[in-house]
């Protein structure tokens, strides 16, 4: 069955990834001890904005890069080009940020952690990831996240533990450091002078390469307008403590996203290696039972997740408590995203880019309108289901489309 080999591919990815994600929750819990509950709320949302512009600086070019080119991407020319790209795009995405910090965060308490990751965005650890994984460079992409996971481990927990950093800045600047390893590492592997060689080719390879990525873009961008957008209402809505609370069950939820997307992309290797154009329900419903039975801690015993997780937090009953219920809540996500897995990976295999980015900005749009009007009805407890919305818009939608097109199978 396809759908065996997608799991197979996507696990491989995801265990690669979970070296490094598994280190920063531990490094996630130093944090927030040093910082406390409130503060720890505002470094989510520094976190939120840098992962944002990280996906500015994207703009879709890797989904775009592994769905047209592929291993080609990794050779010649075209590989020149790529390179170019993607370095001009990080440094634009590096002065927007340190633009956004001073004209719309500067009384903000995560200002000078905002400034610092903005240069941090020249110096990302998984700034080569694209060419190990378009490469199947496994073995490479393996020591590039061992590396990063040692210098992150080695930095953080001297900053952390020894000099006891207590600032949003100070842990952002460690942040920066920790990621310089693993970047060298991708220099190295796969960083060449021709780089510099910029000519009309040049030139219009940008042209062409940015008209075929804004769909992507697009549904990238959009993409913050579903989870996020829940951190941020509860930012401008919630109190202090509750938005610490609810950064909790984000970064748990932002974080299985995450590994939801190497699923995508495992998905989209297989198919270029198949000509089937019909989606069948069995591999739908094994894939999602499969996440449903990952995923089951979340909603099953979300206090004990909690705790075990994020076990030097500085818990209280109130706090553990509505952080319990935003996490139960918001793992309804991942089985709405399982649903729609292969139908996200067939439209972008078969380029159907604007149409998809059409879909997932209607669906964040809605999602945006319903969490703005609906937070100032509703306890903050309730804000969680809001944040659903735009998830089960996006999901309707695409099946809709393939239903009517007749595409759907056993």
């Amino acid at each position: 069955m396809q759908v065996v080999k997608n799991i197979k591919i996507g696990v491989f990815i995801s265990l690669v990834n979970i070296l490094i994600q598994g280190v920063s929750v531990l490094v996630q819990n130093i944090i927030a001890n040093n910082l406390g509950i409130v503060n720890f709320g505002y470094f989510g949302i520094l976190q939120s904005d840098y992962t944002i512009f990280c996906a500015l600086a994207d703009f879709g070019m890797a989904t775009l890069i592994l769905a047209y080119f592929g291993k080609r991407a990794t050779k010649g020319r075209l590989f020149t080009n790529v390179l170019q790209l993607r370095l001009a795009m990080t440094g634009v995405a590096a002065f927007a940020m340190v633009s956004f910090a001073v004209f719309v965060r500067p009384d903000h308490p995560a200002f000078w952690g905002e400034v610092i990751l903005a240069f941090g965005l020249l110096f990302q650890h998984a700034f080569f990831d694209w060419y190990f994984i378009c490469g199947n460079f496994w073995k490479k992409l393996l020591i590039s996240k061992v590396l990063h996971t040692i210098a992150y481990t080695s930095i953080m927990g001297i900053a952390l533990c020894i000099f006891h950093i207590e600032s949003i800045g100070g842990v952002a600047f460690a942040m920066v450091l920790a990621a310089l390893p693993a970047f060298g590492f991708g220099v190295r592997q796969a960083f060449t002078p021709k780089v510099f060689d910029i000519g009309p080719h040049t030139r219009r390879f940008f042209s062409l390469m940015f008209k075929s990525a804004l769909p992507y873009a697009l549904a990238s961008l959009a993409s913050f307008a579903y989870l996020p957008a829940g951190l941020y209402t509860v930012s401008h809505v919630a109190p202090p403590e509750f938005l610490g609370a609810y950064n909790f069950s984000h970064k748990l939820i932002i974080l299985a996203s995450g590994l939801m997307v190497h699923f995508i992309s495992s998905s989209l290797i297989t198919l270029h290696q198949t000509d089937s154009h019909t989606l069948h329900i069995r591999d739908q419903l094994v894939f999602t039972l499969f996440i449903i039975v990952v995923s089951s801690p979340f909603w099953l015993f979300p206090d004990q997740t909690l705790q075990v997780i994020f076990f030097a937090a500085p818990w209280t009953s109130d706090v553990l408590n509505q952080s319990a219920l935003c996490l139960r809540l918001l793992s309804l996500s991942l089985v709405l995203q399982a649903l729609r897995m292969a139908m996200v990976s067939t439209m972008l295999k078969e380029k159907r880019t604007m149409l998809y980015g059409t879909m997932i900005t209607a669906g964040g749009f809605v999602n945006v309108a319903i969490c703005s009007l609906g937070a100032n009805h509703v306890m903050p407890e309730a804000i969680p289901m809001l944040t659903l919305s735009g998830d089960v818009f996006l999901t309707i939608v695409l099946a809709f489309y393939f239903t009517k097109n007749d595409r759907i199978r056993w």
